[in-house]
């Protein structure tokens, strides 16, 4: 019979956990991860806060900027094989946004329709603990951000 009450308390701590959490995550303007077009206002904010792209952070430089993106992407793609988390066959749009030390400050994604599935939460997950090992490699005097799609396993060879 102590079963029983043991088991409604934790059923209903797992009911306030679960409470608490949605109301931290609809207090944030926008999750450290989220998919494209689920929440346009606050979508439009970090836009807003975040307007230099990474084209004028690479100093106007197209090569540059290309280096720049692909250094993420590969960075993305080595996490991935680190956390056994096959990315593979993921054809992906990817918005980041970056703080002004090079940290990431959110990342916004969709799958395109052609693309290997994988389920929103274990997207939110895997780019959630990339954010958090990601070690910035450029730095500007504004956040900034860029965005475009991305195709895994990325190909990326020898410099030129």
């Amino acid at each position: 019979m102590r079963f029983l009450p043991m088991t409604i308390l934790f059923v209903a701590g797992l009911a306030l956990a679960q409470t608490l959490v949605a109301q931290n995550n609809s207090n944030n303007s926008a999750s450290l991860v989220f998919e494209l077009g689920k929440d346009e206002a606050a979508y439009e904010k970090l836009t807003q806060e975040h307007t230099r792209g990474l084209l004028i952070v690479s100093n106007n430089d197209m090569k540059q900027t290309l280096s720049n993106w692909f250094d993420l992407l590969k960075s993305i793609q080595e996490h991935a094989n680190q956390s056994n988390f096959n990315i593979n066959g993921v054809k992906i749009y990817l918005h980041v946004f970056w703080n002004e030390n090079g940290s990431i400050n959110r990342v916004g994604y969709f799958l395109m329709p052609d693309s290997r599935f994988i389920k929103p939460e274990e997207m939110k997950a895997f780019f959630g603990s990339f954010i958090r090992q990601y070690q910035p490699k450029l730095s500007s005097d504004k956040k900034f951000s860029h965005y475009t799609s991305a195709s895994f396993p990325i190909l990326w060879g020898n410099k030129q």
